[in-house]
């Protein structure tokens, strides 16, 4: 969900399918932002959090009934 993830995920994927991995915002909803871990921001973090995860998700969603 972050940079520090994708990072990671690119270095163990095989050549030929690092570029397919994003990050989950960026694929999504466009927007080149990283999810924030929210443990130490409280219930707000997490409030926050579940929230941007919802309308990334409602986006994929909209995007795969599309191609169907």
């Amino acid at each position: 969900m972050d940079r520090s993830n994708l990072a990671n995920l690119r270095a163990l994927a095989p050549p030929k399918v690092q570029h397919k991995l994003h990050l989950f915002l960026d694929y999504t909803l466009g927007t080149v932002r990283d999810v924030p871990d929210p443990y130490d921001e409280g219930p707000e973090g997490f409030e926050t959090v579940y929230n941007m995860l919802f309308e990334g998700c409602r986006s994929l969603i909209g995007r795969l009934e599309a191609r169907s």
